[in-house]
C-alpha cells in the first residue's frame, strides 16, 4: 500500500467523522431533545435544519415592526422585542421549547417555575445570553448572571429589599434610582 492511498484513507476517515458529527449535532440531537421534552409535556415550534425557529422569529419581528409605533404611555415592549413569546405562549403553554439554530432554548413564562429557576444554586439552569436584544435591554445584571457572578449580584442587591427599608418612601425612591 502506498503513501497516497494511506493519505486518502485518512482523509476519508476524517471526512466521515466530520459528516457523522454534523449529522448528530444537526439532526439526531435536536430530534432526541424535542422527543424527550415532548414526553415531559414541553412542546414548541418545530425544529428546522440549520435555522431552528429563527425563520419564524424573523417573520414575527418583521410583522411587529411594520408600521407600528411604540405607545409612549405603555411599557409593554415585548410585542416589539420578542413577539414570538406573545404568539407561542397561548399555543404551547407557559413552558415551551424553541430553537436558535440547533441550540435548544426553553422559555419559562410560569411565575413559580421562573422563581425556582432563578433562585437555583446548582447551576443546572444557565441563563440564555444568545439574544443580543435582550442583553442590550437588561444588561448583564442579576437576571442574566450565572454562578458566582449571580451570587455576587444577589448579595449586593439583597439589602435594598429588606422589609424595613421597603416600608419607607425614601428607600423605594432610592431603589428605583
Amino acid at each position: 500500500m502506498g503513501c497516497g492511498s494511506a493519505l486518502a484513507a485518512a482523509a476519508a476517515a476524517v471526512l466521515a467523522s466530520c459528516l457523522l458529527n454534523a449529522l448528530v449535532r444537526l439532526v439526531w440531537r435536536p430530534r432526541a431533545i424535542a422527543a424527550a421534552l415532548r414526553r415531559q409535556g414541553v412542546r414548541g415550534p418545530g425544529y428546522r435544519l440549520f435555522v431552528g425557529s429563527l425563520g419564524d422569529i424573523k417573520k414575527l419581528r418583521a410583522a411587529a415592526a411594520a408600521g407600528v409605533a411604540l405607545d409612549v404611555s405603555s411599557h409593554d415592549f415585548i410585542p416589539f422585542v420578542q413577539p414570538q413569546f406573545r404568539q407561542w405562549i397561548p399555543l404551547y403553554g407557559h413552558v415551551f421549547l424553541y430553537w436558535f439554530g440547533s441550540t435548544p432554548d426553553i422559555c419559562v413564562a410560569d411565575v413559580d417555575l421562573a422563581r425556582q429557576v432563578l433562585s437555583d444554586r446548582t447551576g443546572l439552569f444557565p441563563k440564555n445570553l444568545t439574544s443580543p436584544l435582550l442583553l442590550k435591554l437588561l444588561g448583564k445584571g442579576l437576571v442574566l448572571a450565572n454562578g458566582d457572578e449571580w451570587q455576587r449580584h444577589k448579595k449586593v442587591v439583597h439589602p435594598a429589599f429588606n422589609t424595613d427599608k421597603l416600608k419607607t418612601k425614601d428607600a423605594i425612591v432610592a431603589v428605583i434610582i
